[in-house]
This record gives structure tokens, C-alpha cells and sequence, in this order.
């Protein structure tokens, strides 16, 4: 079994104590954790006022902060503004940071830019891995991995299932990637055609949970590099909306991800 990852995004609005407490209540390995303001909900940032309180709950539990989320490469500015961000990461433990280029269209700056994030993290003990998002100006996985060749820095890609198929891309698409550079897999599911004007709220509000759709998840996962920590990605504004608390939406979350596991097996 890999190592799972309970993603913030999969709990909505939830503080990242709620976060803690519900990963570790339903047995996973690690979470993501949102540092970088603003968050796409009010409560899930791990602000400086609340570190001390998230380093207590980790250092009670079993629970690792795998990556924190999330940054975009759109202006050298911002990256000078994600530094508390980024040394509030690595107090926390976590292993890497995740990256975006979700507004930036200038490929040669987008490339400078991941170059000079990535050692920036380094300067962190973080590495950094780049997540091609739907609707962002890198949204393919094979447009991720060439802005990682243009920007000569040693990044990995988070492979996520819904952004490979409301990009546009396809299971084909898991072998342009050289060995190695996916470094985490994400986990959801949803119908396998979409209105494009719903995909935006389906990625941050609406998806399904593993097996749940049509996503072809079992031929991605044998595709992917079986080494990396799995996380599942689902926000589920429904489950939240019937009454679930987060964890009982994180042990639906975990048997959901170990049933598409033993297809596998």
C-alpha cells in the first residue's frame, strides 16, 4: 500500500486542525496543507497564528504534511511574497511545495520563474512540484514537463485526474513523461463529459469520489510511477451540505481510495 494523502481541497472549509484531527482519525499517512493566502475557502490556511497550534496536533498524531499548497508562478513579486509561506512549510515538516502557472501566458518567464521558486524552496529544505490545472495557461501534463526542461530546475508534476481530462488530455498523455518526474498522484473521479462552463465549480466544489464516475483511474494508477504518495483531491460541497463531518468525508475518502487500490492489486 502507498503511502495516502489526505488534500486539503477535499475537506472545503475546514481549518487545518479539523484537517489534522480527520486524517489522522481515518489512518492516513499524510495531508496537504494550505499555507499560501488567499485559500479557494475562508478556514483552511495554516496562518502564523495558528502554526503553533497545527505543530502541537502533528506532533500528537501519526499525521506528516506531505506538500503545501498553493503558489502561482504569475509575477516575480509574488514569489518574494510567498517566503513566510514557504519557511512557515518547513516548520511544518512538509516535503514539498506545490506549484502553479494558472495566470501566467509568457512561457520563457513562467520557466524563469519555476526556476527561481524551485530554489527558493530549496533554500527550505522543500522540493517543488508543478500541477498542470484546467483552465490554467499550463494545463497539459506534457506542457508542465516541458516548462520543467525550459527552466533547468529538478521539479516534479502532481498528476490529478481531473485536471488530465478537462484539459483536454488523455491516459497517452502519462507516457510523454519522462521517468521520475511524477512525483504525486492525486485521486478523484466525475462523469467523463462535462458542460465546460460547470468544470470550474466541479474542480473546487463538486467532485466525485474515487470509483464513484467514469474516470478511467485504474489504468491511470498502473500508467503512473508506483512509488509516490497518493492523494485524494475531492471537495464535496454535497457531502458537506448532508450533514458530514470532516472525518467522516475523510474515512469515505480513504475506503474509497483502498477499493480503487485493490483493483490494481
Amino acid at each position: 500500500m502507498p503511502r495516502l494523502s489526505l488534500d486539503s481541497l477535499t475537506l472545503t472549509d475546514t481549518t487545518p486542525m479539523a484537517l489534522i484531527a480527520a486524517a489522522a482519525a481515518a489512518g492516513f499517512d499524510t495531508i496537504s496543507m494550505w499555507v499560501q493566502e488567499p485559500a479557494l475557502y475562508p478556514s483552511p490556511t495554516c496562518t502564523a497564528a495558528r502554526l503553533d497550534d497545527c505543530l502541537r496536533l502533528l506532533a500528537d498524531s501519526q499525521v506528516a504534511v506531505e506538500t503545501i499548497e498553493v503558489f502561482d508562478l504569475h509575477s516575480a513579486a509574488a514569489l518574494d511574497s510567498y517566503r513566510p509561506a514557504l519557511e512557515r512549510g518547513a516548520r511544518l515538516g512538509a516535503g514539498t511545495a506545490l506549484v502553479l502557472n494558472y495566470s501566467n501566458p509568457d512561457r520563457a518567464m513562467s520557466a524563469d520563474l519555476l526556476a527561481r521558486f524551485a530554489a527558493m524552496a530549496r533554500e527550505h529544505g522543500l522540493g517543488t512540484n508543478l500541477e498542470p490545472v484546467a483552465g490554467g495557461k499550463t494545463h497539459t501534463l506534457v506542457q508542465a514537463r516541458d516548462l520543467i526542461l525550459a527552466s533547468g530546475a529538478d521539479v516534479g508534476i502532481t498528476l490529478d485526474p481531473h485536471h488530465l481530462i478537462r484539459g483536454g488530455g488523455s491516459l497517452a498523455d502519462i507516457a510523454e513523461i519522462p521517468a521520475g518526474m511524477i512525483r504525486y498522484v492525486q485521486l478523484c473521479d466525475g462523469p467523463a463529459v462535462i458542460a465546460p462552463e460547470l468544470a470550474a465549480t466541479e474542480a473546487i466544489a463538486d467532485r466525485l469520489y474515487p470509483g464513484e464516475g467514469d474516470f478511467p483511474l485504474v489504468e491511470m494508477l498502473r500508467l503512473a510511477p508506483g512509488d509516490v504518495t497518493i492523494g485524494i483531491e475531492c471537495p464535496s460541497l454535497t457531502r458537506v451540505r448532508g450533514g458530514r463531518s470532516p472525518t467522516e468525508q475523510a474515512i469515505e475518502a480513504r475506503a474509497a481510495m483502498e477499493a480503487v487500490l485493490a483493483k490494481i492489486a
